[in-house]
């Protein structure tokens, strides 16, 4: 997250995540979300279905209210294997800036998990290190060093939405 190599834009936020301490950034993961699914081709199929459109519309709800039971059960899964609450400040594909009550040191080997959206329910996460502890804010430097290509997609996502929001705001 660096000045002279950033490639990624980086923009402020409130969000909630978790991490855990890892004994060494080769340590394997333990957080897999939603890897590989594709909101889009779950309404591709109910479209190209031979139902009624209002058997479709109902498939479709209850499959959106699941998604958030399951999100629901998953995120308490998730509060017992990462036990430090950290709230993010600032995001870009590169790495967050947090602030958390536990101290870190500069190499620290973490796995974090952000919570981009509570409902329904979205999760990234990402294996990385603490790069420094701002001294003006005392927010944590944490870069991203093993994100697989799904979490760093639905970050980016995350990132060009909020982006756009604010791009919205400003003309009103």
């Amino acid at each position: 997250m660096s000045e002279e190599k950033r490639s990624f834009s980086r923009i402020p936020v409130r969000l909630k995540g978790h991490v855990r301490p890892m004994q060494s950034i080769d340590s394997p993961q333990l957080f897999s979300g939603d890897s590989g699914y594709v909101e889009a081709s779950r309404d591709a199929l109910l479209k190209n279905s031979k139902l009624p459109d209002e058997l479709t519309m109902f498939l479709a709800e209850m499959d959106r209210k699941l998604d958030q039971v399951i999100g629901i059960l998953s995120k308490d899964s998730v509060r017992s294997d990462f036990p430090i609450d950290i709230e993010i400040m600032e995001i870009s594909g590169a790495g967050v800036k947090f602030r958390s009550t536990q101290q870190f040191q500069p190499n620290d080997p973490l796995e974090i998990i952000l919570v981009l959206s509570q409902m329904p329910v979205k999760m990234a996460g990402s294996k990385g290190r603490i790069l420094d502890k701002e001294s003006d804010t005392g927010l944590y430097r944490f870069e991203f060093v093993d994100l697989r290509g799904s979490d760093m997609e639905s970050i980016v996502q995350f990132v060009f939405k909020q982006q756009r929001e604010q791009i919205r705001n400003s003309k009103m």
